[in-house]
């Protein structure tokens, strides 16, 4: 069965917050970004059956506004929060999309740098993947890009390292 993982980095946030970094909110420049990768998103026909989110509050500010730009109704699509997406490292990131339900073919995960881009790349079968893309996920994941992963496997328990075709990446430079 093919799937679809999008891996996506918060939009850009704040730079303090008296709550904390878990706290902090997306910056005026991050909530217009956000909308935007959702337009993307759109209109490459990538919209979610599920969103994996960390459970600070920009994450889930960017996975609210991305679904709103993709035209979504945020109570359309289920949205599991996870603290291992949010600090849990690449191991703890993976076991959350590995535990993703079997009905969902396209996956959404919101997450934080450096572990997007670590996960992508550890995913990434590179004979199979574009390697120019590899590249631009090597060099760097800005905020609001989204890598898109392709997967052959009949349910994300068994997804693991050098498991997807890395295929698209959406820097946040794009309109």
């Amino acid at each position: 069965m093919s799937r679809t993982l999008v891996v996506i980095r918060h939009a850009k946030a704040e730079h303090a917050d008296p709550g904390g970094d878990h706290e902090r909110q997306l910056a005026p420049r991050g909530v217009e970004d956000a909308g935007a990768l959702g337009r993307w998103l759109a209109g490459e026909g990538l919209l979610p059956d599920l969103v994996l989110v960390s459970t600070a509050a920009r994450t889930r500010q960017t996975a609210e506004l991305v679904l709103q730009g993709a035209g979504l109704d945020v109570d359309q699509v289920p949205t599991w929060p996870s603290r291992s997406v949010y600090d849990g490292g690449v191991d703890a990131t993976l076991g959350a999309v590995q535990e993703a339900d079997d009905d969902a073919t396209t996956v959404w995960l919101v997450g934080h740098q450096p572990v997007v881009a670590a996960l992508t790349l550890e995913l990434a079968e590179p004979h199979r993947s574009d390697h120019a893309i590899v590249e631009a996920v090597g060099a760097g994941f800005p905020t609001s890009a989204a890598a898109v992963l392709h997967i052959d496997v009949e349910s994300w328990s068994v997804l693991g390292p050098g498991g997807a075709r890395l295929v698209g990446l959406r820097p946040r430079n794009l309109g």
